[in-house]
């Protein structure tokens, strides 16, 4: 006689099955090295649009006292991953089939979700790191009459992307790969290249502009670029539906009850995985309470340690390297050159092994944000439908719906190329504002309400996910009035 399966309600979605909460190996530094892997892949993504472009751009602009946004936005976003992995390591579920448990449920919460992640991917990343490939092939920096080669290298690096995440075992295994390789070459550079380059001034000036809380450009109407001081508080450390990735990866690392429920397997090399289309809870006893306490240790650990020490250390070397060879003030209005402004400061100075050495950063900093970016979106999409049952329409294979997702975003994506690199990152940058003012709220609901108490944050938490939404809310508000002045000429 089959034993019967016990299911708990939980929210406005389908009951969730009561399973079994694995334990987490014994907590020591060796098994905490060992379990690295989602830092790795939030670090590739910031690293790339608001360390390398959107940092250094602002401090040029505006000084090195804008770098406080980056603290507040590194320390809050924090916060925010933790709370999306809180739910994932309780459920198994990543966020937003979560969210869409809340009220009025999904056929509300499914379609808000599923726009703010089609806007929230750009080629910009692509676009931008075909810039640094196509100045290698120049010798100098790409203007408007290079924006057909430009495009070639652009759709090549969107192609490379899929080619790259069609590979492996697991899709996320693969993304850990390339963004652990990609870290570590790019940090390494550009320790050794400010040492080498950069005076000595610089680098406490850089670092006091991480503290100098409150500082705003002077200014209103044209005189401040709200477009861009928003987009680089919210690409400061990660940026809106990216942050939300991180419960898909550790769901698929096997944290907490993420082994419960399967994971999303690569196209060639993996096998075929059973994946629940709703998550799994356990039994609130003692011992799975103590269990959840200890995956949550690992989970603070990391993010508390590698993820936002790892963001603020990148935004002082790419914005140290910048400032120190840039004279501030500097108009940075080209649209082709995105990615190779910081290679040409650096040539200047140590010649042509600078040019190609910080174009080969440039193209690994934004290609790895690509890939990173746009498995976000595409494993958001997919677990939003594989929630709403698409798994009989497959024969229950989640590799059909991810890489059916992958080929039309990246059709779509490549229709985009047409604008300039640096618009494209500007566009989906300020909707990952307002992701974080959607996305606070809605998430500090979803764990005050729908886990059960004693799985819920504290006060701290609660306080630091009204915060984030606060305080991106001023930065959309700011952007939002530019824009519509701009519009309408007022």
């Amino acid at each position: 006689m089959a034993k019967a399966v016990r299911t708990v309600p939980m929210g406005y979605g389908p009951p969730m099955e009561i399973g079994e909460l694995p334990a987490p190996p014994p907590f020591n530094f060796r098994n905490f090295i060992r379990m690295i892997g989602v830092s790795a892949i939030l670090i590739s993504i910031s690293i790339g649009s608001g360390e390398w472009l959107l940092g250094p751009r602002s401090v040029i602009q505006y000084g090195p006292a804008l770098l406080w946004i980056a603290t507040v936005a590194t320390v809050l976003q924090t916060v925010f991953n933790l709370e999306c992995q809180r739910y994932t390591l309780a459920t198994g579920e990543s966020i937003i089939p979560g969210l869409m448990r809340l009220w009025p449920g999904r056929w509300v919460w499914g379609p808000v979700w599923a726009l703010i992640c089609l806007l929230s991917v750009s080629p910009g990343w692509a676009a931008s790191s075909a810039t640094a490939l196509a100045a290698l092939h120049l010798g100098r920096l790409p203007t408007d009459a290079d924006r057909g080669l430009v495009l070639i290298y652009g759709i090549l690096a969107m192609l490379l992307v899929m080619l790259v995440m069609a590979f492996g075992s697991r899709v996320e295994r693969t993304l850990t790969r390339v963004s652990t390789f990609a870290v570590a070459f790019i940090f390494t550079s550009l320790v050794i290249l400010d040492l080498w380059l950069v005076p000595l001034e610089w680098w406490g000036r850089v670092a006091a502009g991480f503290f100098q809380f409150g500082y705003l450009p002077s200014g209103s109407g044209g005189g401040v670029d709200w477009t861009l001081i928003g987009g680089f508080a919210a690409y400061a450390a990660t940026g809106g539906v990216l942050n939300m990735a991180a419960s898909n990866w550790m769901r698929d690392r096997g944290w907490g009850m993420g082994s419960q429920v399967g994971y999303i397997p690569a196209l060639v090399g993996g096998r075929k995985v059973e994946v629940s289309p709703t998550g799994k809870i356990f039994d609130l006893t003692a011992e799975s309470l103590a269990r959840f306490r200890e995956w949550l240790r690992y989970s603070r650990w990391e993010q508390w340690t590698l993820y936002c020490g790892g963001c603020l250390l990148g935004m002082y070397l790419c914005v140290l390297l910048a400032v120190g060879l840039i004279e501030p003030g500097t108009p940075l209005k080209g649209n082709y050159d995105v990615a190779a402004i910081q290679a040409h400061a650096v040539s200047q100075v140590i010649g042509g092994l600078g040019w190609v050495w910080v174009l080969l950063i440039g193209f690994w900093v934004l290609w790895g944000t690509q890939i990173s970016a746009t498995d976000a979106v595409v494993r958001h999409l997919t677990d939003t439908l594989w929630s709403a049952g698409l798994g009989r329409w497959t024969r229950n294979d989640i590799r059909v719906v991810y890489y059916i997702i992958m080929a039309v975003i990246t059709v779509w994506l490549a229709f985009l190329f047409a604008y300039n690199p640096l618009t494209l990152v500007l566009l989906v940058a300020n909707m990952a504002g307002v992701a974080f003012v959607i996305g606070g709220l809605t998430l500090l609901w979803l764990n005050t309400r729908v886990l059960p108490p004693e799985l819920r944050p504290g006060w701290p938490s609660r306080l630091g996910l009204a915060l984030l939404s606060a305080f991106y809310a001023f930065f959309v508000y700011q952007t939002g009035q530019q824009v519509l002045r701009q519009l309408f000429g007022g």
